[in-house]
């Protein structure tokens, strides 16, 4: 009788948690769950940050949420799917701890994973201009200095100095 009452409670319990913690117990899930490199893994990851952050836009976590999503997608090779995610992270939570992140992954991503220099530079320099005493502030600078440049090339460079 008494385990009867015990497990009434505790379904009890478990049927109060709200959509919204069922979401953030579901996310940790996947997180604790790393053992499992799937792809299929990291995908229902990244869907279940964006759904949170689609559902809940004024939590805080919303825009880490989206910041993890995109470094999903990057190393999922969805590099423009994480430039998307970048750009609505950074419109919609501008002043956001991860907005800085955000923008230098997206300058990353431009130079190294989609070899568009242009938009590397672009996005480098916007970085420097909203940032310019971040601690990726050297990082971004010595990026556009040897944007574009092979390793021989950077090489000479520092060999010269």
């Amino acid at each position: 009788m008494r385990i009867l009452f015990i497990a009434s409670v505790l379904l009890f319990i478990a049927a109060c948690e709200s959509p919204k913690e069922k979401m953030l117990k579901s996310i940790k899930n996947t997180e604790t769950n790393d053992s499992i490199f799937s792809p299929q893994m990291l995908n229902e990851r990244k869907r279940l940050y964006l759904e949170f952050a689609d559902k809940y836009p004024d939590d805080e976590q919303s825009p880490v949420f989206m910041f993890k999503a995109a470094q999903l997608c990057n190393g999922l090779a969805s590099h423009h799917e994480a430039i998307t995610i970048l750009n609505d992270l950074m419109n919609a939570y501008p002043k956001s701890a991860v907005a800085e992140n955000a923008l230098f992954l997206q300058a990353y991503i431009f130079e190294n994973a989609l070899n568009n220099s242009e938009a590397a530079e672009r996005t480098y320099k916007k970085f420097l201009e909203k940032y310019p005493t971040s601690e990726m502030a050297e990082d971004a600078e010595m990026s556009l200095r040897y944007l574009g440049k092979s390793p021989e090339q950077i090489w000479d460079d520092i060999s010269k100095k």
